[in-house]
């Protein structure tokens, strides 16, 4: 996981976790925030002047100054509201919210979408007073409750546009040891007067966790055929983000109730394949101190999940691969390499050798057929060693990397 930086603002990318706030601002337009969260003063029978502002579904203020909304950004909210601003002359919070049951040690993205209502105008500017429009600037902070700082970043100027337009704004920052809780703030840094309104919608809190993926013998897919009383190592790669990371194997019956796999902490899980009913395996992973508990889903990265399905011995072979024990390389179109019959599941390396041992071929399932040649020139007639490692993705077989040998009789 790394802190994309777009000069104005950050973007997780790793893996964004459930919403701890999702301030949509609901569809009420007549009630105003709760006490303590702008310092603002709501009003809902006019459009808002400095230092005011309204919840809405639309906006048409200020003629030709403002922007004319339809809508808020919230998408499938019938009649969703939004927080339109009128920046007061005195810097001031437009926003804050309290987050607490945190995590030490673990990434937080905090986000918000912002529309600049200014209409680009005429150099005149809104009067002769001010001729040119003020555009926002936003301060975003995380602080203790103590009024310590954690994080900040500064937006820069939202510039104005010629149709309304919604921007996106974010900071990451990473919990302190041995902390759970702080404050997000919007923090108004222009004076009011002419411009520097704006809208406010869609502010998020989410957890971000680096990717976490499991996977056996290179494969991803969801399922996974395996034999009964068989064993089989899925491994896992985790993204960068967790210093010391903290792994939980879990199972689950029906892909939903999960449950911890006793002393299954490391980052690979040896399965044992026993019993007939299908089961599902993933693994959790946190930042130590924590631990990857259910009941703080916020707290931790999830993997993907692997379907075990366990199959009878009945129903295992091995896996079918043949090297025939001649050829004729004598451009006679018949036999003239050395083919290779397998599954079609099956992935190969082929590695032929001469007299002393030393390898004069070597190829894989996609690779070109031994066609009698070394460095360009027709071998001598004679038998040749062969060496073949294979895999087999159908996993209804007993083993998954075999390996054989033999020889081939070169003829001409």
């Amino acid at each position: 996981m790394s802190l994309l930086n777009t000069g104005f603002s950050q973007s997780c990318t790793g893996v964004l976790g459930d919403a701890i706030i999702n301030e949509t601002f609901g569809t009420d337009v007549f009630k105003p925030l709760a006490p303590g969260q702008t310092t603002y003063r709501f009003v809902s029978d006019r459009c808002p002047t400095d230092g005011e502002y309204i919840l809405a579904n639309s906006s048409y203020c200020y003629g030709t100054n403002w922007h004319t909304l339809t809508e808020d950004h919230t998408s499938g909210d019938q009649n969703g509201v939004m927080l339109v601003v009128n920046a007061s002359y005195d810097a001031g919070e437009f926003y804050s919210h309290s987050v607490t049951g945190l995590c030490s040690g673990i990434t937080y993205e905090f986000s918000v979408w912002v529309l600049n209502l200014m209409n680009p105008i005429p150099e005149n500017g809104c009067n002769a007073l001010e001729p040119t429009p003020l555009d926002p600037n936003i301060t975003m902070r995380i602080q203790r409750a103590d009024g310590s700082v954690i994080k900040t970043i500064n937006t820069g100027t939202i510039g104005r546009s010629t149709s309304p337009t919604w921007l996106r704004y974010a900071i990451l920052f990473t919990m302190p040891e041995n902390e759970s809780s702080v404050f997000v703030k919007l923090i108004n840094n222009g004076p009011g007067g002419c411009g520097n309104d704006l809208a406010l919608d869609d502010i998020q809190f989410r957890p971000c966790h680096p990717v976490l993926q499991i996977y056996y013998d290179g494969n991803t897919s969801a399922n996974l055929e395996i034999c009964e009383n068989t064993t089989y190592l899925i491994k896992s790669d985790l993204g960068s983000g967790y210093s010391q990371p903290v792994y939980q194997w879990q199972e689950s019956s029906d892909g939903l109730s999960w449950q911890h796999i006793a002393n299954a902490t490391q980052n690979t899980y040896l399965l044992k394949a026993v019993g007939k009913e299908q089961r599902y395996y993933r693994l959790v992973c946190t930042q130590h101190p924590n631990l990857p508990d259910n009941q703080a889903g916020h707290c931790f990265s999830v993997s993907n999940t692997v379907t075990i399905t366990v199959r009878p011995p009945g129903e295992c072979r091995e896996p079918w691969i043949y090297v025939p024990d001649a050829f004729t390389p004598n451009h006679d179109q018949v036999n003239d390499v050395l083919d290779i019959y397998h599954d079609e599941t099956i992935t190969f390396e082929l590695r032929i050798f001469n007299r002393w041992g030393s390898v004069i071929f070597i190829t894989d399932t996609n690779g070109a057929r031994w066609d009698g040649t070394y460095l360009g020139k027709p071998c001598q007639e004679g038998i040749y060693h062969w060496k073949i490692n294979y895999t087999s993705n159908n996993t209804n077989t007993a083993n998954k990397a075999l390996i054989k040998t033999g020889q081939v009789l070169l003829m001409r």
